[in-house]
């Protein structure tokens, strides 16, 4: 029904989309184009540490970092710097599905950084019982440039130790807690028993759905075929300031991604990626 602009925390503009059906919205930041919040029939689909820090230049624990143009550690800061960055407002539509299109250009500070010359956009669309977004990168510069991205998508679970994530079996996946060995997924379901930090490459090829407890459905584009799945586990949660002990058994990160490999993006061409979140029931 609605796109507002609201201020979230101090320094921290945001928008919500209200859907027509008054029962689904979402919240974003326009640091980061984070979506901090998906609310469907009163139940918030995404996770947001209460310990989360809400600071320029810091991550935020939770909802949808946009990780760009590196995943994990590297040249640039850990998992790049398109999810500390202040994007721009661009179009919106009201009628219908809500959407709206976030921009961020290369400046002074990235070019500092990565030596490109780069506009990304993030269209961002509310569904009666889904909610889409998709990351568009334009290559402006004089050469061809390379980059991974990644939807860090954090999910609000009841009990990570009764969570099951399925739609993954059969699929070769580095195992990061266990020394980075490759391994085949030979369960139906992925339950949890302690720290997970996992990549499936092309776990999502085909668009190939991912489900939460038979609840949740992710797809991802074919340009993001790679499937994170994540959880820390109490130790690792405790150490960590913006998680803390008592979250770790409330979310699960399953997160689509072009990541297993670099996009190689030539001058003037452009690549999609996206996923879609659907409730089931």
């Amino acid at each position: 029904m609605s796109v507002a602009e609201f201020e979230y925390k101090t320094g921290f503009p945001a928008l919500r989309l209200i859907h027509p059906n008054g029962s689904n919205s979402v919240e974003l930041l326009l640091y980061g184009a984070h979506v901090l919040s998906w609310t469907i029939h009163g139940k918030q689909i995404l996770f947001l540490s209460d310990k989360a820090i809400f600071e320029q230049g810091k991550a935020i624990r939770g909802g949808v970092p946009i990780v760009w143009p590196q995943f994990g550690p590297g040249p640039l800061p850990q998992h790049g710097f398109a999810r500390v960055k202040t994007w721009r407002v661009g179009k919106t539509n009201t009628s219908g599905d809500i959407s709206v299109d976030l921009h961020l250009e290369h400046d002074e500070d990235t070019l500092k950084l990565w030596l490109h010359k780069f506009n990304l956009t993030m269209t961002i669309r509310l569904s009666e019982q889904s909610f889409f977004q998709e990351l568009t990168v334009h290559n402006q510069d004089s050469r061809s440039f390379e980059f991974t991205a990644l939807f860090h998508t954090y999910f609000t679970v009841d009990d990570i130790k009764t969570t099951k994530v399925s739609g993954l079996n059969n699929v070769t996946y580095l195992d990061k807690v266990d020394g980075g060995k490759t391994k085949t997924e030979t369960n139906q379901s992925i339950e949890f028993t302690g720290e997970t930090d996992r990549v499936y490459k092309d776990g999502g090829k085909n668009s190939n759905p991912i489900l939460i407890d038979d609840r949740l459905q992710i797809t991802g584009s074919s340009t993001m075929s790679d499937v994170v799945v994540w959880n820390p586990w109490q130790e690792k949660a405790k150490t960590t300031a913006d998680i803390g002990e008592h979250n770790f058994p409330k979310y699960v990160c399953v997160e689509v991604g072009h990541v297993s490999d670099p996009v190689k993006l030539d001058v003037d061409q452009s690549w999609k990626g996206a996923q879609e979140i659907k409730l089931l029931k």
